[in-house]
């Protein structure tokens, strides 16, 4: 038998978990311990052999890099011998180190006799079994028979039997100077004696990006939320972040401390742990998992009960501790915990280390039978490693987790905390029960905590004795699953409802849960009448739901467009449910609406019942509405920091796409623009929000005309267009348009984008929002080379007169810079100045815009040593934001004037002439008219650019064509370096 190339197959099947994935799919991350692999076999051939110890906790992908190793060897023609544990091996002595010799010891023949008769006696039924240093020695002369260097994957050494395990140690202090080389994996704190000599490598979490493309491949997750919640409570762990997913069933037992449900797989990993416990500490175990409430006395309450023992549950609580399983550690004064008790339920925060290891919550004294004095213990219970818990509860049957639940049902002294382990054991409805268990959901739920309101929800409704009332809490689990993006969850819970069951309250909030769903934008414009009454109906009952409905209906018409009787029906239903002229809710509804019905800057009022974040978001949403940004950048930050520490994953687009628009007026550079609309879009998607992941496209589409990536900008134009179409919403188109006319405007055909931005205005009755103040900066800017000024002028004065003093900052200096650019020739000067007045330096792009127009202005009226001054500082803030094509434009205007652009590298060409030849043929202006003509521009386009005439730029070419010594375009962009 010869030695097989690869991992071996005919084995226990334990090369494969952690995060190597399916065959062949290869290893994420892992770059130092790939290095070190490599390492090791690059030095196999020189009789280099070394020894590679991967140690790490349960799932931590020590097997998957053992793989890779394998894998790697194969492909250089490196033998590879494999073992593995295997539980019904262990107690034979040698069966793992058999295992790994087998293809090979068909090649004792060639060794001497000593080392094979040592062989002989191990594997061949000999009377004892030999010495761990002398098989070594006679192992390494077997391999050292084979022909080429030889590759040892051993995985999982500490499990091993002992006589293998103490066999390959010896073989590993044996390898230098060989071409045999032993990679080993082992758990971390085995207790075992390391290797000798080994080169170590401890596996730790995978970083984020590599955590999530560990998720994405396993495809075990349904959405960005759910996504988000396997992040945070794998933290890291290869296998967890495959094995870990919500299901599509009841949230089970581990719901109540924030955590997602073990498959068999995961719980496997920590099987010999809880395996080689006695059984009382299996109990403590078991009840610590379980328990809701950390308290030490809680647990060993219950655990006492189960045992029929006190001083049972106190040694298996000390056995699980000396394991390492559980810590003590001292918890909160008896007022601090009954103080905060409901508020602390289940507090998972994304990437804190102990979170998920430990609930902090209130309980009372016990009083139970078989309470066990609380002096001798610390107070609480936290586990190191928290994926333990889940997996010890997988690991446990039906039967023994019902009766820890019993037992912790009459143990716990917290009430909320109680309710949920006895409604885990009740079997009919109970509405004192579900109210107690619906006191759960309360609260702040950050991270994994909506877990426990889910499942509080969930359990209370199985509970409840009517049904509409049972309904409702079934409702409020779809809301809140539907609010975090949880859009499968949520769905499970409204198809367990019968709507014709529910009453007014119940209706109005079925409503508001399909305005949730995925697809519910899609909808026509009769929903906003059916919301605003729901939000009527509702408002007596519940206002905070009335509020979000007529929020949802404001959206709904602002982005499909709605007629004016649709506006005074929301103006009105506003009018009718506010709580006050600056309440931030109303105001956001008005901004929606109508944004220059907003009144001037103030200090709105939260409506009562809001929280600080959604005022902030409400806040946030009126100010960029009303182009408010300096106001609405901070609170954009805030609140999208507060959505991400909540959980609240689904509103995130509604905030990184104004930042985004933001970003662009305000930033000094770019990409935080571009990342923040690509996120957006990203998280859209994967949340169901293709109206959302629509506007994000638009932003990107906008974002790279504004950069000169104009075929990509088109290609983000056509999808945003055939969003608007698909989901009936036209406000969109209006993204598509600026980013077409911005395109336009780019590549020199001002015309196309005047007429293309000239449309966003043909309607003077819809009320003008941020797409409009936009376009009529571009306007502008295009109206002169396309000969449009008097056009612009009226549309510019019609905007103006709908503006109040209390305007925001920016939409006056969009203004003023119109104002400017299509001032009469007398007027001009002044007006520029006036537009570049301190304070334009807040807005960038408009700076640029402002200082380009000034120039290029002084330049036409040939005060150009005056016009290099603007140009130089247009064209240094449009390099700065990553504006190339404006740049570029802004460059050429500053060469015309015989002043080269800072950086400017572009006044050599490659052809014939140099530059210098060039400049002493051509004029600064002939120059540039030949440069764009050598790009391919026609004299149309050359003139709008320029601002000059068709005619004349068919003149400077008719002059420069001899001059070069060239009859054709084509000869000139040779001559020029461009064809």
């Amino acid at each position: 038998m010869s030695a097989h190339i690869g991992p071996d197959v005919t084995g226990p099947d334990r090369i494969g978990p952690g995060n190597a994935g399916p065959e062949g799919a290869g290893l994420i991350g892992r770059e130092r311990e790939r290095e070190r692999v490599a390492a090791l076999l690059a030095a196999l051939p020189r009789n280099g052999g070394q020894v590679l110890r991967l140690s790490g906790a349960p799932g931590t992908g020590r097997t998957a890099v053992l793989r890779h190793a394998a894998a790697r060897a194969a492909e250089q023609g490196v033998r590879v011998l494999s073992t593995a544990w295997a539980p019904a091996e262990r107690e034979w002595p040698l069966a793992a180190l058999n295992h790994l010799l087998r293809p090979a010891l068909p090649q004792a023949t060639g060794v001497p006799d000593r080392e094979r008769a040592v062989l002989d006696t191990a594997f061949g039924g000999g009377p004892a079994t030999p010495a761990p240093a002398e098989l070594a020695a006679a192992v390494l002369r077997l391999l050292d028979t084979l022909p080429g260097p030889v590759l040892l994957c051993v995985d999982d050494l500490d499990r091993l039997d002992p006589a293998s395990r103490d066999t390959l140690r010896a073989v590993a202090g044996l390898c230098g100077g060989t071409r045999v080389g032993l990679i080993v994996t082992e758990r971390t704190a085995s207790g075992a004696p390391p290797c000798p000599h080994p080169q170590t490598v401890t596996l730790g979490r995978l970083p984020a990006p590599q955590a999530r493309a560990l998720v994405a491949r396993a495809g075990r997750v349904t959405g960005y939320a759910e996504e988000q919640l396997v992040l945070a409570v794998a933290r890291g762990n290869p296998l967890a972040l495959t094995e870990l997913s919500l299901g599509d069933g009841p949230l089970g037992d581990t719901a109540c401390f924030g955590m997602l449900p073990a498959t068999p797989r995961l719980a496997e990993a920590y099987a010999e742990d809880r395996q080689a416990l006695s059984a009382p500490a299996r109990t403590v175990l078991l009840t610590a998992a379980l328990s809701a409430s950390p308290v030490t006395r809680d647990i060993l309450a219950a655990s006492a009960l189960l045992l029929d023992s006190a001083d049972a549950a106190r040694d298996g609580l000390a056995e699980v501790v000396a394991r390492g399983l559980v810590v003590e550690s001292p918890g909160p004064t008896d007022a601090d915990e009954n103080a905060g008790a409901m508020e602390a339920v289940g507090t998972l925060r994304t990437g804190e280390a102990e979170a998920v290891g430990t609930l902090h919550t209130g309980v009372a004294d016990t009083g139970t039978a078989g309470a066990v004095d609380a002096e001798v213990v610390a107070d609480h219970l936290r586990f190191p490693d928290p994926l333990v818990r889940p997996a010890v509860l997988g690991l446990e049957s039906t039967a023994r987790r019902m009766a820890a639940h019993a037992a912790l049902g009459q143990s716990i002294g917290s009430p909320a905390h109680a309710a949920w382990h006895a409604a885990r054991c009740a079997v009919g409805p109970d509405e004192e029960l579900a109210r107690r268990l619906e006191s759960l959901a309360a609260g702040p739920r950050p991270g994994g905590a909506v877990l426990v309101a889910l499942a509080a929800l969930e359990g209370a409704a199985r509970l409840s004795p009517d049904p509409e009332r049972g309904a409702a809490r079934l409702l409020r689990a779809a809301e809140l699953a539907g609010e975090r993006g949880l859009a499968d969850q949520a769905l499970r819970y409204v198809r367990q409802i019968d709507p014709t069951g529910l009453g007014t309250l119940g209706r109005a909030l079925l409503l508001r849960v399909y305005d949730l769903l995925p697809g519910s934008g899609t909808g026509g414009r009769e929903r906003i009448a059916e919301l605003c009454e729901a939000a009527r109906e509702a408002a007596a009952q519940d206002p905070a739901l009335a509020r979000k409905l007529l929020l949802a209906a404001a959206r709904r018409g602002r982005w499909q467009q709605c007629g004016p009787d649709e506006r005074h029906l929301l103006l009105r239903t506003a009018g009718e449910l506010r709580a006050g002229p600056r309440d931030a809710w109303y105001l956001t509804v008005t901004a929606l609406t109508d944004p220059l019905r907003v009144p001037g800057p103030a200090d709105p009022r939260p409506a009562p019942g809001v929280s600080g974040a959604d005022h902030r978001s409400l806040l946030s949403q009126a100010a960029t509405l009303t182009l408010d940004f300096e106001r609405a950048a901070p609170l954009l930050e805030e609140t999208e920091a507060a959505l991400r520490a909540e959980g609240r994953y689904r509103q995130l687009p509604l905030i990184l796409v104004p930042r985004a628009m933001c970003r662009i007026w305000l930033g000094g550079e770019w990409h935080t623009a571009l990342a923040l609309a690509e996120e957006a879009r990203t998280i859209a998607d994967r949340t169901g929000q293709p109206d959302w992941a629509a506007r994000a496209t638009g932003m990107l589409g906008i974002l790279e005309a504004l950069r000169g990536e104009h075929d990509r900008s088109l290609e983000y134009a056509a999808e945003v267009e055939e969003s608007s179409l698909r989901l009936g919403q036209n406000r969109q188109l209006s993204l598509a348009v600026l980013a077409r006319a911005l395109t336009a405007s780019g590549t020199g055909r001002y015309a196309e984008a005047y007429d293309r931005l000239r449309s966003l205005f043909t309607d003077p009755a819809t009320p003008y929002a941020f797409e409009q103040f936009w376009g009529l900066a571009f306007l502008a800017e295009a109206a002169p080379p396309a000969r449009e000024q008097t056009d612009a002028r009226t549309v510019v004065d019609h905007v103006a007169s709908l503006t109040g003093e209390g305007c925001a900052p920016l939409l006056r200096r969009i203004l003023a810079y119109a104002d400017a650019v299509l001032a009469p020739e007398g007027e001009a000067e002044a007006r520029y100045r006036r537009a570049l007045r301190p304070g334009i330096e807040v807005w960038p792009l408009l700076h640029g815009m402002t200082a380009f127009g000034y120039g290029a202005w002084l330049r036409r009226r040939r005060r150009v040593t005056d016009s290099r001054t603007p140009l130089a500082t247009a064209e240094s803030v449009f390099r700065t934001l990553g504006a190339s094509s404006r740049a570029a434009q802004t460059a050429s205007e500053l060469r015309a004037t015989g002043w080269a652009a800072e950086g400017d590298s572009a006044g050599t060409p490659a052809g014939d002439a140099s530059g210098s030849d060039l400049t002493r043929v051509l004029s600064p202006q002939q120059l540039t008219i030949a440069r764009l003509a050598a790009r391919g521009l026609t004299n149309r386009a050359i003139g709008e650019q320029l601002r000059l005439s068709p005619r004349t730029v068919a003149s400077h070419l008719y002059q420069i064509f001899p001059k070069l010594g060239v009859s054709s375009r084509a000869q000139l962009a040779a001559l020029m370096g461009t064809g």
